[in-house]
This record gives structure tokens, C-alpha cells and sequence, in this order.
């Protein structure tokens, strides 16, 4: 599944990019977006559902350090996520700047079945232990709007770069590993929106991702769909409130002999949010 996400972001993404950007921009009527020339928005979201995966944490990249493809996030305690999502938006024209951030915190207790070696520290079977996992990441970058009205459509193609703030700590039985770095990475991304007869409602669809380049560049991806509701359209301002679901994931591995690994998928996830846009 992870690879067909790739493809689309690699391939399909880009050669539906290509045609309409080499066709003339054609100004949209009022009712697609505000007409005023400088515009800014600020959109906040809140996203919640499972998340699987692992986090492989040596000492030094040296091998025996780290239990392969472990922890487990299920086995010290790691089900679900809360995540918080904010973006901040300047417009000019059809050209757009953005700064958001996704601040993503795990934290969980269980009592190992088997023995875990992480970060050169070995915790037995059958000890109780408490985890901390911050896999925060930030990005910001540009995108530009193409409309197209026959449709009732608008396209936001987008190129910039993600932080990944990844801290780690485990303790039990007397004992702690910790870890954390920060990594960051080229991201791409296409959002589209769907405003059937420029009413009120639109339905919206967000991808973005890291191309597959070779590590050690953290890789980031959203699947992201929601119906939105304009609830305010006045002089200059919007307030839209929007739900829908959404699939993430975050994959790492660095080139030493016992690499980093990190291994998260989030989803199906809940979306809920608010956007301003004056």
C-alpha cells in the first residue's frame, strides 16, 4: 500500500500537473475564493485514530544494540494518536506561502512479553515499562492555485520541505533508553478542492508526501478527505468548519551497520477542523 502511495505522488501527481500548468491561468469568479489581492488563513485540525508500527533505536549504529524491528509500539503501550494540526497561509494573487506543523505525541505502558534490547539498554521479559515518543515534523514551502471553473475546481499543487522532530524514551525495571534527532526532507504535495455551483460546501482532497529518495531522508505522507462547510462569506472573511478521514505514515532508516528505523502508520483517522481565511 505504501508503494502504490509512492506512485501516486512520484508519477500520477505530476503528469496531471503538467498539462494544466502549461495552459493559461484564468482569473475565477468571486464565489471560488476571496478576490482580494493579499490574503492570509489559518486552518487548525485535530486528527485521531490507531497507529502501528515499530521503533528501532540502536546506540552508535553498532549491531546487538537494538532488538530487530522492536519496540512494537502495541508492546509498550502505543495504540492510538491524538494529533494536532496547524497551518498558516499567506496569499498573493495565485501564489501562496505556507508554515504548518503537525505536533504528534505517543505515549503508553505495558509489561514486555519478551525481552527488548533498545539503545544498547536490555529490559527482560516481564518488566513494566512506560514510553514517550514525539514524532512532531514541520514543513513549510509554496503552492500556487489553478482554477478551473467549468468544473467548479480548484488545484493547489505545492513544493517545500518537512522537519521530523523524532524524540524517544523508554524506562522500566529501574532502567531508561532515550533518543532523538531531527531529519528533514523535500516534500511535494496536490490539494484539490470541489465546490459544487460555488455554494457553501466543498469536498476537499489533500496528498502530500516525500518523494522515494534515498535515505537517510525521513519520509512523510498524507491521504487526506473531508466535506467543508462555508459557514461565513462576508466582506473578506471565511470561517469554514470541515470533517472527513485521513491516513498517514512516517518512515525513516539512516545507513549505519544497525540503522535508525522508524515505522509509523497512522489511520484510518478522524479529521475535524476550522479554517479562517481573511
Amino acid at each position: 500500500m505504501l508503494q502504490v502511495r509512492r506512485i501516486l505522488l512520484s508519477l500520477i501527481a505530476p503528469a496531471l500537473l503538467l498539462p494544466i500548468a502549461s495552459a493559461p491561468g484564468q482569473q475565477p469568479p468571486p464565489q471560488y475564493w476571496n478576490s482580494r489581492d493579499v490574503r492570509f488563513s489559518i486552518d487548525a485540525a485535530y486528527l485521531y485514530g490507531p497507529v502501528d508500527g515499530y521503533l528501532q533505536v540502536p546506540s552508535g549504529g553498532e549491531p546487538g544494540t537494538s532488538s530487530k524491528h522492536r519496540p512494537k509500539l502495541n508492546e509498550i503501550g502505543i495504540d492510538d494518536a491524538n494529533i494536532a494540526d496547524v497551518v498558516g497561509r499567506f496569499g498573493w494573487h495565485n501564489e501562496e506561502l505556507y508554515l504548518g506543523a503537525q505536533i504528534i505525541r505517543l505515549s503508553g505502558n505495558d509489561t514486555l512479553d519478551e525481552s527488548l534490547t533498545s539503545h544498547a539498554v536490555t529490559f527482560p521479559a516481564g518488566s513494566h515499562v512506560s514510553s514517550d515518543v514525539t514524532l512532531d515534523w514541520y514543513r513549510f514551502g509554496y503552492r500556487h492555485r489553478f482554477d478551473v471553473p467549468q468544473f467548479d475546481l480548484t488545484l493547489w499543487p505545492s513544493i517545500g520541505v518537512g522537519v521530523l522532530d523524532f524524540s524517544y524514551h523508554l524506562s522500566g525495571g529501574g532502567q531508561s533508553a532515550s533518543r532523538d534527532y531531527i531529519k528533514p526532507t523535500p516534500l511535494f504535495g496536490l490539494e484539490s478542492e470541489w465546490r459544487p455551483g460555488g455554494g457553501p460546501l466543498s469536498f476537499d482532497l489533500k496528498l502530500l508526501g516525500s518523494l522515494p529518495i534515498t535515505p537517510p531522508l525521513p519520509e512523510m505522507f498524507i491521504e487526506e478527505l473531508t466535506a467543508k462547510y462555508r459557514f461565513i462569506h462576508n466582506r473578506g472573511i471565511d470561517l469554514s468548519a470541515y470533517i472527513g478521514g485521513a491516513f498517514e505514515q512516517i518512515r525513516y532508516e539512516d545507513h549505519q551497520s544497525m540503522p535508525n528505523r522508524i515505522h509509523a502508520d497512522f489511520g484510518p483517522m478522524l479529521v475535524v477542523g476550522l479554517e479562517w481565511q481573511f
